[in-house]
């Protein structure tokens, strides 16, 4: 969600300036646009057998949503993402004794086999070298523990993306996560996980329809994003929100409410 790493002599500046790209529209991001991927969350954790004393971490936690409904299952859980704001939601909205971290997916802060369960939704595009970075997702896991990879469907399923393409199209450079080397669609990653040498025992793709009671509540949920900060700050605000306007004006049912129909894919891949 809101993990960014870029060139090794200043990736700290760019974890931090990521992190400043989606502080600005915390509220926006868990109240309208996770809960987007919740069904796509709740299956993952039941494919990957997440329960009582199961260790979790989710890397790219954005505001924890992915981590409270691991909580309800009994797990312990911990979370990593590059915004603040975001971790003080998910502070809020998970058990005590949660272990919430800023921090750089491609230096991931635990000891090796810490964790039973690693999972990540749409994170792995900001890494600099995806098969290091989930070299290092499979060292924090146990051996026999599971590493689970997922996020946006491929492109020609997604409606969404259309509008998302517009906007990189507005743009002189893509930002970080978003540019030809990225891990982004469903195959990238998992060439990425064969890459890292840790075999795929499942996949599963699954409807993920983006639902909104209206236009604005839609523009301000994907407008949380940190592609559509940045492209606004580039750009400015009203431009982005015509490009944003006209991709989703055709979306709009009678009774007002917006839907785009996407998809959402996982994998899992087994810790040797």
């Amino acid at each position: 969600m809101g993990v960014g790493v870029g060139e090794v002599e200043t990736e700290g500046r760019l974890v931090e300036a990521e992190g400043r790209l989606w502080d600005r529209g915390t509220q926006d991001w868990a109240e309208f646009q996770e809960a987007q991927f919740q069904e796509s969350f709740e299956d993952a954790l039941g494919e990957a057998g997440v329960g009582p004393e199961c260790k979790v971490l989710d890397v790219g936690c954005g505001s924890g949503l992915l981590l409270r409904l691991a909580a309800a299952r009994g797990a312990a859980t911990a979370g990593l993402d590059a915004s603040q704001g975001l971790l003080d939601i998910a502070r809020d909205r998970l058990p005590d004794g949660s272990d919430l971290r800023v921090g750089d997916l491609q230096e991931l802060p635990y000891e090796d086999g810490e964790f039973d369960v690693l999972i990540s939704f749409n994170a792995l595009r900001y890494a600099r070298d995806p098969v290091a970075a989930v070299r290092g997702f499979g060292r924090v896991v146990r051996s026999g523990g599971a590493v689970v990879l997922g996020g946006w469907g491929e492109p020609a399923k997604c409606e969404t993306t259309a509008m998302l393409f517009d906007v990189l199209a507005l743009l002189p450079e893509p930002p970080a996560g978003s540019g030809g080397d990225a891990a982004n669609t469903p195959t990238e990653v998992r060439g990425a996980v064969r890459g890292a040498g840790l075999p795929i025992v499942f996949t599963k793709e699954l409807s993920c329809p983006f639902v909104y009671p209206d236009l604005d509540t839609a523009w301000a949920a994907l407008g949380s994003t940190g592609l559509l900060q940045h492209a606004s700050s580039v750009v400015g605000a009203d431009t982005v929100r015509a490009v944003f306007d006209r991709n989703f004006r055709g979306s709009v049912r009678p009774d007002g409410s917006v839907v785009q129909n996407n998809t959402c894919e996982y994998a899992i891949a087994r810790v040797p």
